[in-house]
């Protein structure tokens, strides 16, 4: 069946064409009044879409806008899912870089307290110089300092044979120093065993003035032999001298008890021949008592016999 028939024929099965032959309607006059209500609403429809023409026009634009809003909207989303994948790799980069972070920290702590105990060791604190250079010797800042001074060279010294870099900058700070501690050691020392020398001197203060101050000879020991063995000679033959003296006086005193006058057979009284060796002996038995109860009294320039 052509197309056409069959266009026709649906067209005949449609009501209300039906509802038109059965009431025995001209379908010329029919089909001018459609054509005219037709025309009517093309006409109506076209004066309503020009009272909108506005309307459309910008509701035309706002659909523009939406196109670009949906547009950039879709390019952002785009980028934000860029951005998620470098998000998780940095997020893995961040939990690898906080592991080996951790792994440091655990290192340093493990070798902070080593450390802080060398640069301890290392620096040379401005108390330190100042006590070395203005104190008096006698002064327990000198004292402190100076043994902090002893340890300061001997790790600087133990730390240059490992080529420790940062030995240089302390290094002549150091010995110069040393060398103003050794200077006022040694005018302090020679001071203190020339005070030996005046006459009628209990040497047995200054002594132990001397002993109170052992580490300054330390000190000397170690760092200025030479000078150590100065103060070491002048103490000896100052001493030297001392004791030959109060010995000199000793044996003096001894020989006139020996060479004294006493009684013998000849005198009114009568006196054994044995006195005399009685006499010495028993002056000798009452020093040597002296002695043993006071050993001092033997250097004592206060003794008197």
């Amino acid at each position: 069946m052509p197309r056409s028939c069959v266009h026709i024929q649906e067209n005949l099965e449609d009501d209300v064409i039906k509802e038109t032959l059965k009431s025995g309607v001209d379908l010329r006059q029919y089909s001018r009044q459609i054509e005219k209500e037709l025309k009517e609403v093309e006409n109506a429809s076209i004066q309503d879409y020009i009272q909108e023409s506005q309307n459309i026009a910008s509701l035309h634009n706002q659909i523009t806008a939406c196109d670009e809003i949906l547009e950039r909207m879709e390019q952002m989303l785009k980028l934000f899912q860029s951005d998620l994948g470098s998000i998780s790799n940095e997020i893995l980069t961040l939990q690898q870089q906080s592991v080996s972070m951790n792994i440091r920290l655990k290192n340093r702590q493990a070798i902070r307290g080593e450390l802080s105990q060398f640069v301890d060791d290392m620096i040379v604190q401005e108390s330190l110089i100042q006590h070395i250079l203005e104190c008096t010797v006698t002064d327990k800042a000198f004292l402190e300092d100076l043994q902090s001074l002893d340890h300061k060279i001997a790790f600087v010294k133990e730390q240059s044979f490992k080529d420790a870099k940062c030995c240089q900058d302390v290094k002549d700070v150091l010995e110069k120093l040393k060398v103003k501690a050794i200077s006022k050691i040694r005018e302090y020392l020679l001071q203190k065993i020339y005070s030996f020398r005046k006459p009628m001197t209990n040497y047995q203060v200054p002594q132990n003035a001397l002993l109170k101050y052992k580490f300054f000879y330390q000190f000397l020991m170690t760092h200025e032999r030479d000078i150590a063995r100065e103060v070491r000679e002048e103490y000896l033959d100052t001493m030297s001298k001392i004791l030959f003296s109060y010995f000199k006086m000793y044996t003096s005193r001894l020989m006139k008890l020996q060479f004294e006058e006493v009684a013998d057979r000849d005198d009114l009284m009568g006196v054994e021949d044995t006195a005399k060796r009685n006499i010495l002996s028993e002056n000798i038995f009452v020093f040597s008592m002296l002695v043993k109860t006071d050993p001092y009294l033997l250097l004592s320039s206060s003794l008197i016999f």
